[in-house]
């Protein structure tokens, strides 16, 4: 085993390395051709050109990880009721307004807005997820429905 210091330590501090020799199997044949290429290129070894890789694959492991996190307990701090897993269904304005805060409407076949204007609408939905068919009143602007709309087949107006 050997030790060595990283020239990369981004807050100006050695960081100690212990490098030893580790085998992996099942490497592709194409991506080992790929690192040796790249190692070449850059004046790197293939354990430093490795290394930078894991380090960047787990960085973004990582990241996803905590952007999951914080999108998910913002969703729940938001106090959004979720409406999901319904074949058909009707909402009107006044039904919103009961409900009393943001609604994000989940897989759902069909969606009809009904008796529901751009300022309701607006207040009172959050999301529209994985619908298939969404159908809306002449006053409801379709733009309101593109803006919070994610994996909607078809909006009828």
């Amino acid at each position: 085993m050997a030790t060595e210091n990283n020239e990369n330590a981004e807050n100006g501090e050695d960081e100690e390395v212990i490098r030893k020799t580790i085998s992996i199997k099942g490497v592709s044949a194409d991506i080992y051709k790929r690192i040796q290429k790249l190692s070449s290129d850059t004046g790197k070894t293939i354990g430093q050109v490795t290394d930078d890789a894991y380090k960047s694959f787990m960085g973004t492991v990582e990241n996803t990880k905590h952007l999951s996190e914080g999108f998910m307990k913002g969703v729940k701090e938001g106090s959004s009721q979720f409406i999901e897993n319904i074949k058909e269904l009707e909402i009107t304005g006044d039904d919103l307004k009961e409900i009393g805060r943001k609604v994000i409407f989940k897989n759902i076949e069909s969606l009809t807005f009904k008796d529901i204007d751009n300022e309701t609408f607006d207040k009172y939905v959050n999301a529209i997820v994985m619908v298939k068919t969404v159908t809306i009143p002449k006053n409801l602007s379709k733009a309101k429905i593109l803006v919070k709309g994610n994996f909607i087949d078809k909006i009828i107006q």
